[in-house]
């Protein structure tokens, strides 16, 4: 009877085990491509499954049952706002090898509020600053300030960070009246929105606040006509936003414009982007109400959504690296009338273009694939100028379209005189409507130009 008594009390702490180690179903994390899109659960202590590399954006956004959360050692990056407003969250474990936290991911928790640690640190990144020193180190091993991690800090006069420090969140410092003096290594590729707004280290700073591995902060100054200067290699979230500019010269530096850069800038009638630049971020010059034209440089890989919503662009040339043009890029640009896609553009997202209400014509390059219809979405008079045989022209079946390149005229064929009209136009002797534009634009390279109207002519003589 012991022997029976002590089998059955074997087989209760095994299947105990079992179902402790079992409590979560797998519908309770929605991951995808190893990231944790949503939790889903109702327990109160959540252990992420091992595996996940990223808890994603509002994951756990005011869930206000979770207590505590465990972190797998596979995280390494903690998306914006995942746990906001979770305010029964007072513990967070594990989680040793994040080195990237968003904005706002711990805002309105208990965890984050009611910590009494000098540095509250997850993994890598510091999360919140408790002390009260008026001079601060932080951890060498810390490679990223979160957001508001020192917000309104009013008695802290420097702020020093090791080598390996990488970037700087939304505010960390928004509000430090007495910060004068900050010292960050040029491993500092990252600044965030306002992170030294209300500062004195970030007024003291001149016309243009760089520091870093050459980010501009903050500009600072008076001048309308602005050169940025050569060693800048990142534009900073609202950096120029609102300011009286009229022109900015971009230099080869440059390799991204942040989110916001040059929002609502409404002066702001020229901009000159110098090969070297990868990324314009989003809304980056949205609302600009006198910038009519467009350039961007070989270099490009990204236009961000929203970049240029709400701006006059009359006209678009879009040459770039592999090229995305995301969605709403152009949302509402109600004045465009032209856009020409150079070969390097490989992908257009749907509403790019949405509103454009003007917009006469588009030259499609052949390799362009990823485009949908719904990238022109309210582009009523649009037509699709691309070669015959381009699998862009059955995506945009919807719109007229004309399919001999270089045919300005519209008589449906390839002569001297497109290439004459072509002349004329840049020559300012003729003026084009969106659809001639788009169409002389024969090579694909993001200009209509004497180049094309040569390539006419070897094209009527058979040269090449």
């Amino acid at each position: 009877m012991k022997k029976l008594f002590a089998w059955m009390m074997v087989c209760v702490l095994v299947l105990s085990s079992f179902f402790a180690v079992h409590a979560f179903a797998a519908s309770d994390f929605d991951v995808q491509n190893g990231v944790l899109v949503k939790y889903n659960g109702t327990s109160s202590d959540v252990t992420v499954p091992s595996g996940v590399t990223a808890v994603g954006a509002t994951a756990f956004m005011n869930n206000t049952a979770v207590r505590s959360v465990t972190l797998p050692s596979s995280v390494y990056a903690v998306g914006e706002r995942a746990f906001w407003g979770c305010t029964a969250l007072s513990t967070v474990s594990g989680g040793d090898n994040v080195n990237e936290v968003g904005d706002l991911a711990f805002q309105n928790t208990p965890y984050l509020n009611n910590s009494t640690a000098k540095y509250l640190m997850l993994g890598n990144v510091l999360l919140w600053y408790n002390g009260t020193a008026d001079s601060v180190t932080i951890p060498s091993r810390c490679t990223a300030v979160a957001s508001y991690a020192f917000l309104r800090c009013t008695y802290l006069t420097s702020f020093t960070a090791y080598e390996g420090l990488i970037s700087v969140g939304t505010g960390a410092f928004y509000g430090c009246s007495k910060l004068s003096s900050v010292s960050l290594p040029s491993t500092v590729s990252s600044v965030g929105a306002y992170a030294f707004d209300g500062t004195p280290y970030l007024s003291a700073s001149g016309a243009f606040a760089v520091d870093g591995d050459g980010v501009l902060i903050k500009y600072n100054g008076s001048d309308s006509n602005v050169e940025i200067p050569y060693g800048v290699k990142r534009i900073a979230p609202h950096a120029f936003e609102s300011s009286k500019i009229t022109s900015v010269t971009v230099p080869e530096t440059v390799y991204a414009i942040d989110a916001l850069a040059f929002a609502d800038c409404t002066g702001l009638s020229e901009i000159d982007l110098s090969d070297g630049l990868v990324m314009i971020g989003d809304s980056a010059f949205r609302g600009c109400k006198s910038l009519t034209q467009l350039i961007t440089p070989s270099t490009l890989s990204y236009i961000g959504q929203k970049a240029f919503t709400g701006s006059a662009l009359t006209g678009a040339s879009l040459p770039g690296d592999d090229l995305t043009v995301s969605y709403n890029a152009f949302k509402g640009c109600e004045s465009l009338n032209y856009v020409l896609l150079s070969s390097g553009v490989t992908a257009v997202y749907d509403n790019a273009f949405d509103g454009c209400k003007a917009l006469g014509g588009v030259s499609v390059p052949k390799n362009l694939t990823d485009i949908s219809s719904a990238s022109f979405s309210g582009c009523g008079n649009v037509t699709v100028c691309c070669d015959a045989d381009t699998k862009a022209l059955t995506a945009l079946s919807a719109y007229p379209a004309n399919t001999l390149m270089g045919d300005v005229d519209g008589d449906e064929l390839l002569s001297i005189i497109d290439a004459s009209h072509i002349q004329c136009f840049r020559a300012k002797i003729e003026d084009f409507s969106g659809a001639q534009t788009a169409a002389a634009d024969i090579n694909f390279d993001g200009e209509a130009n004497i180049i094309d109207a040569v390539d006419i002519q070897k094209t009527i003589a058979k040269i090449d």
